[in-house]
């Protein structure tokens, strides 16, 4: 079987998987059930969303080049692929194997691969050179990474959101061969951001049974302490933060997008009715800063603005 076309299927087995660990986590006719909504008013204003692209297959995240264009990881297609600012659509990245999480720093875009089953330690962190195209395995020995964030060390975290045993794995940029599995014990964590102030590190838990969001001392990743519970039905999935600390959180469960203030636990929806929401970024360069962008697992890149 060509190896799309296994990324594909396990990727659809991932779904039927663990669909009845979410039902259960969530409680019986939890998914969809809408979470309670405590947020400040004015912080609450429903977004307008506008689609940018469709048919895509799975989306599973994306970034924002420097140069005016917006990376995305086809998860299912196995590429990443390069959206411009007139709409062009071209793939940047050919022949990864069920890529995830981006980020990028400077020239380099980094991002994960292997997201998907079965659960090996066959997952990489790659670095591409968007200057030259050159591309190496920065990191490899990662199960089933998810997400990826550099702390301000440069080391870098990637979350699991399926399986128990690793918690949260970081790397550390001077000794890339040796993943530090279980640095912070966290199982089942999805999105990952890291503080402004660069003293946290903020994860949430797709399969908890309230929409669970955590924070981890990145001085000290004992110490772990719950700053948001999202609601019944909502499976989290990636986040952002914004320069005040606000974390905007993806709702894969109802199709929709959280602001959640992590210092008081105020949170709620500010836009609805999309399809898996899988990532939630802000705008860089040759976009709208002010807007968020958002992947799914429908195949659609949507732009979502305040009214």
């Amino acid at each position: 079987m060509p190896r799309l076309n296994r990324v594909r299927a396990s990727r659809l087995l991932l779904t039927i998987a663990t669909m009845p660990a979410l039902a259960a986590a969530l409680g019986a006719g939890a998914v969809g059930a809408s979470p309670r909504e405590n947020g400040p008013r004015d912080a609450c204003r429903s977004w307008h969303t506008r689609t940018l692209l469709t048919g895509q297959g799975w989306l599973e995240d994306l970034e924002f080049d420097g140069r005016g264009a917006i990376t995305i990881s086809a998860l299912t297609q196995g590429r990443i692929l390069r959206l411009s600012r007139n709409r062009r659509l071209t793939t940047l990245v050919a022949r990864v194997f069920a890529p995830g999480g981006e980020r990028r720093l400077g020239r380099y875009l980094f991002f994960v691969t292997g997201d998907t089953l079965p659960v090996k330690p066959n997952g990489t962190i790659e670095r591409f050179d968007l200057r030259t195209g050159g591309r190496i395995k920065w990191a490899r020995g990662l199960s089933m990474p998810n997400a990826l964030v550099f702390l301000p060390s440069s080391d870098a975290v990637v979350s699991r959101d399926v399986g128990s045993g690793t918690g949260l794995t970081r790397v550390r940029a001077r000794d890339r061969r040796h993943p530090q599995l279980n640095w912070a014990r966290l199982d089942d964590t999805n999105g990952l951001a890291v503080d402004p102030t660069g003293r946290w590190l903020y994860a949430d838990r797709t399969f908890s049974r309230d929409g669970e969001v955590d924070r981890v001392s990145i001085a000290n990743p004992r110490v772990v302490q719950v700053v948001g519970r999202l609601g019944t039905g909502v499976a989290p999935d990636d986040m952002t933060i914004d320069a005040a600390g606000n974390l905007f959180i993806a709702g894969a469960g109802n199709g929709r997008i959280y602001r959640l203030d992590p210092r008081t636990h105020a949170s709620c929806s500010i836009a609805r009715g999309l399809n898996l929401p899988t990532s939630v970024r802000f705008g860089g360069a040759g976009w709208n800063a002010r807007a968020l962008y958002v992947t799914d697992a429908m195949g659609h890149l949507s732009e979502l603005t305040l009214h």
